[in-house]
C-alpha cells in the first residue's frame, strides 16, 4: 500500500489499536503484560532528542550570515545533560533516523519552550520505531512590554511583529532542511506560529520567494520523505494556495498533515489581526479543491471533540487521534504501526540549563500564549 493510501485510513486502523493495561500491570504486578506490550511494538524508547537555537541569531536581515550563529545541542540521556554540537555533527548522523523538526508556539522564552519540548518529547514514545525530535527555539518572547494603557494594540503589535519573525525563521529552517540527505523521511513541523514557520520553509524549499529573498537551489518538485505537520496553524487561510503567499508550500512535500479547530478561542480572533481579515487556517482547515495539484497531499483532521476550545498545545498533545496521525506521517514504521497510551503517560521531566540568560520570566495575562 502507498503511503498516501495509507495515510486516508490512518484515523480508522492505527487509532483502534490503543493497547488496554490493567491497574495491576501499571503497579508492578503486571510484568508479563508491559513485556508483551514491548514485544508488539508498543512501547518504544524516547526520541533522540536535538535542539536548534535561533535566539542569538539575526531575526530579519544578514540571515545567510545568520544561519552560522544557530546553536545545536542533543540530550545525553545516560548523563541526564545536554552536550554542545555542531550543525556537522547532526548532519553526520540525520540520516540514520526518520526525523521531526518541530517549532513551538508563540509568547514563549527558551525556558518556557524548553518546557513544552519536554511534554512533546514525553508524547512521542507512543509513536513505534527508532525517531529522531529535532526542537525549533526561536526568539518568540514577549517584545513589546510598555505600560498596560492600550493592552489590545500592545498585543497586536507583539503578534504581528512575531509573525515577521516566525516567517524569517522559515528561511533558517529551509537551510537546514535543504542540507539533510532524506535518506529517512524528514517532517518539518510546528504549532500556531511554529507551523507558520514550517509552511515558510517548504515554501522556501518549493522554489517560493518571500520577503524579497529565496532560498538556492528551491525548486516545485517533490522531495521524496519530506512531510509536513502543522498543528492549529497560524496564517490566513488562502495563504497556502498556489499563487499566494506561500502558495509553493506543498510542492516539495509527498503529504501534508495539518489539525484545525472551528472552536478555537484564541484563533477565532485572527481576523482581528490578520492584514486580510482573513480566518486562520487552523480555525477553518484547508479547502483541498484549492489546492490544484497538490490536493491529494493534503491530510487534515478536525480535533475539536479533542481540545474544545483550546489553542494550547498541551490539549493537543492529549489528543490520541491527533498523536497517531503524526506518528504515522513522521515515524512511517512498516513492521510496527500500532500505537500505546501507556508509553507517553506524564513522567518527571529532568531539569535543564538555560543557556539564553537574558529571556525574562515575563508574563501578561492578556497575551495569548502559542
Amino acid at each position: 500500500m502507498s503511503f498516501r493510501a495509507l495515510r486516508w485510513t490512518l484515523p480508522w486502523v492505527v487509532l483502534i489499536g490503543i493497547v488496554s493495561v490493567s491497574q495491576g500491570a501499571v503497579g508492578g504486578g503486571g510484568a508479563g503484560s508491559l513485556t508483551k506490550c514491548e514485544s508488539s511494538c508498543c512501547c518504544n524508547s524516547a526520541p533522540e532528542l536535538w535542539v536548534v537555537n535561533s535566539r542569538y541569531a539575526p531575526r530579519c536581515h544578514n540571515l545567510d550570515a545568520g544561519f552560522d550563529r544557530l546553536t545545536y545541542q542533543r540530550w545525553d540521556a545516560t548523563c541526564n545533560r545536554f552536550v554542545d554540537e555542531s550543525r556537522a555533527s547532526f548532519l553526520a548522523c540525520e540520516g540514520s533516523l526518520p526525523t521531526l523538526l518541530f517549532s513551538h508556539g508563540n509568547t514563549l522564552t527558551h525556558e518556557n519552550a524548553m518546557k513544552s519540548c519536554w511534554k512533546i518529547y514525553q508524547r512521542l514514545k507512543a509513536c513505534p520505531g527508532a525517531k529522531r525530535l529535532l526542537f525549533w527555539s526561536w526568539p518568540a518572547e514577549v517584545l513589546y512590554k510598555r505600560p498596560l494603557a492600550r493592552p489590545i494594540r500592545l498585543v497586536r503589535k507583539n503578534i504581528r511583529a512575531k509573525y515577521v519573525y516566525a516567517e524569517y525563521q522559515g528561511y533558517y529552517m529551509a537551510k537546514l532542511a535543504q542540507q539533510m540527505s532524506f535518506s529517512q523521511p524528514v517532517t518539518l513541523g510546528g504549532h500556531s506560529y511554529g507551523g507558520l514557520t514550517a509552511i515558510c520553509a517548504l515554501h522556501y524549499l518549493g522554489g517560493g520567494e518571500l520577503n524579497g529573498i529565496v532560498l538556492d537551489g528551491g525548486a516545485a518538485i517533490e522531495q521524496p520523505n519530506l512531510r509536513a505537520a502543522i498543528v492549529s496553524g497560524a496564517l490566513d487561510r488562502d495563504a497556502i494556495y498556489p499563487e499566494c503567499r506561500y502558495g509553493q508550500a506543498l510542492a516539495p512535500v509527498e503529504t501534508f498533515y495539518t489539525t484545525y479547530n472551528p472552536r478555537d478561542a484564541t484563533l477565532k480572533r485572527w481576523p482581528t489581526h490578520s492584514l486580510r481579515g482573513q480566518q486562520a487556517v487552523g480555525y477553518t482547515g484547508i479547502c483541498a479543491s484549492r489546492l490544484g495539484p497538490y490536493a491529494d497531499k493534503l491530510f487534515q483532521q478536525k480535533l475539536t471533540e479533542d481540545v474544545g476550545r483550546s489553542h494550547y498545545m498541551q490539549p493537543h498533545l492529549a489528543s490520541n487521534k491527533m498523536i497517531s496521525a503524526i506518528c504515522q506521517t513522521a515515524f512511517p514504521a512498516a513492521a510496527c504501526a500500532g500505537y500505546c497510551e501507556l508509553c507517553s503517560r506524564p513522567q518527571p521531566l529532568p531539569a535543564l540549563p538555560i543557556r539564553n540568560t537574558s529571556d525574562q520570566k515575563y508574563q501578561q495575562s492578556k497575551m495569548p500564549v502559542e
